[in-house]
């Protein structure tokens, strides 16, 4: 069912708008992780390691589609906010066909690469055969990731968060019965894990197509809706391509860490992959506001509704914040049981490490915070420069602290493990340099928009004449 953002309470709405992307957010985690604990309580330490070694080349790839697909659906929110029914089918239409020609090129390029790039990273030799064997499967089904978020993002488009998030629930649990039969009954490796995904996600998409054709007729398309428009081709490249080489510049940071990290032994590539995966639990509810606030500003910006969409951006930050303090008073005492939990019986050195990187990254979610409201409000109001700037400089954070910690061991200065330490801070730095670069253009969007926002209540204000014909002609009788 759509649902109009465009009116009522800002916070009230982008509140209970954002708690089925959280949950829905959590069990799209819960793919790798599962993955990952399954794969290490079944086949070992080291196949464990392997899954874990391949997430930042996952999201490069993956993220990147979902990206993709999140900023063709803000052009659909626009649309819907505005009533303009014709423009929202012809957008759904053309994403539709951009992303599976996308999705093939990337699935196709991906797998050709996969080895090359896991032996330039430095992965382990004792784990990159079994690397290649997952991520293999993941990249070759990209198609089914673009299906699944392309979907499910326009239905979120039209107000309905809650509906994909049954989908992925199911999907989630088949993954994890497909996990156990393809490994432990039909004897596969972590190729098996790969393979689990790809099919619940395909599960994940086939539902929501089913639901669309059954329950959202704002998005039954025909013929002539697939026909190429200049106007709606343009509005969608114009969101939908910046978010994705967004997310990708910024995985390549990500791949950067991941690269230094490999170096550092099979000890600490456990360590920050069970503090990354824990970590991304606790930035989940401040992205699923971002998403939420992204949709709730692409309505109001379609309906003029200006002050809207600067309330809104206000009213989540301060939601963010709030969930900054919970996330904190959690894992600064709690954060080695989450670590045992996940990665089971593992060195101390492991859970040691895993809890400083998870302390040091919940810390600093606030300034993680305003990042992603003001790049999602940013974005959905046709301001993307400052935004793809800001993913050089988070490059710039993450890479450049990469390169300074290898240097250093380079020259003896750190060992591995204080250079580990310094890793810790690579994120954290990067949000930072992301912040400092779109906080100005923010701020002037902000003032924009309240100007915008007195003219349109003034020219409301404007006394309308009663009659429909000009004043100066006399009625005949």
């Amino acid at each position: 069912m759509a649902v109009n953002l465009t009116k009522g309470s800002p916070t009230k709405q982008i509140f209970l708008f954002s708690i089925p992307f959280l949950i829905g957010n959590l069990f799209q985690q819960f793919y790798n992780i599962a993955d990952m604990v399954i794969v290490g309580r079944t086949l070992g330490s080291q196949a464990y390691a392997a899954v874990g070694a391949t997430g930042s080349l996952v999201w490069f790839a993956s993220g990147a589609i979902q990206s993709l697909t999140v900023g063709f659906s803000v052009v659909t929110a626009r649309s819907f906010g505005a009533k303009d029914e014709e423009r929202l089918k012809r957008s759904f239409a053309l994403a539709a066909e951009l992303s599976a020609l996308i999705s093939v090129v990337m699935a196709v390029l991906c797998v050709l690469i996969a080895r090359p790039i896991l032996e330039l990273m430095r992965t382990p030799a004792d784990i990159i055969d079994r690397s290649y064997s997952y991520i293999v499967w993941l990249f070759a089904g990209l198609v089914a990731t673009a299906l699944f978020n392309l979907l499910s993002n326009m239905i979120r488009a039209l107000g309905d968060s809650r509906t994909p998030l049954y989908f992925l629930i199911v999907a989630c649990l088949i993954n994890i019965i497909l996990d156990f039969v393809f490994i432990a009954v039909f004897g596969m490796d972590t190729d098996g894990a790969g393979l689990a995904t790809v099919l619940a996600q395909l599960l994940s998409g086939l539902c929501c197509l089913v639901y669309i054709k059954k329950k959202q007729p704002l998005l039954h398309l025909k013929r002539a809706h697939f026909r190429p428009s200049g106007d709606t081709l343009r509005a969608l490249l114009n969101v939908g391509i910046p978010m994705a080489f967004l997310n990708m510049v910024l995985s390549i940071g990500s791949i950067v860490m991941q690269f230094v990290t490999n170096g550092l032994g099979t000890l600490y590539v456990s360590s920050q992959t069970t503090g990354s995966k824990i970590e991304t639990f606790v930035t989940q509810p401040i992205l699923s506001f971002g998403s939420s606030v992204s949709v709730f500003a692409a309505q109001n910006y379609g309906a003029k509704q200006y002050g809207r969409v600067v309330l809104g951006g206000k009213q989540t930050l301060r939601l963010c914040y709030g969930w900054c303090i919970i996330a904190s008073l959690i894992m600064l005492p709690f954060g080695k049981f989450f670590v045992t939990l996940l990665a089971g019986k593992v060195e101390q050195a492991v859970i040691d490490n895993a809890y400083l990187y998870i302390v040091i990254n919940t810390l600093l979610c606030f300034v993680l915070s305003p990042l992603v409201i003001y790049k999602s409000v940013l974005q959905s109001v046709e301001r993307t420069f400052w935004t793809m700037v800001s993913g050089f400089t988070e490059i710039l954070g993450r890479a450049g602290l990469s390169v300074a910690v290898i240097w250093l061991m380079s020259i003896s200065v750190l060992d591995r493990a204080t250079g580990y330490i310094v890793m810790c801070f690579a994120s954290p730095l990067a949000w930072l340099f992301g912040l400092l670069t779109i906080l100005l253009d923010y701020l002037f969007m902000v003032r924009t928009f309240k100007q915008k926002e007195k003219e349109r209540e003034a020219e409301q204000a404007q006394p309308k004449p009663i009659c429909d014909f000009p004043l100066d002609k006399e009625a005949k009788v």
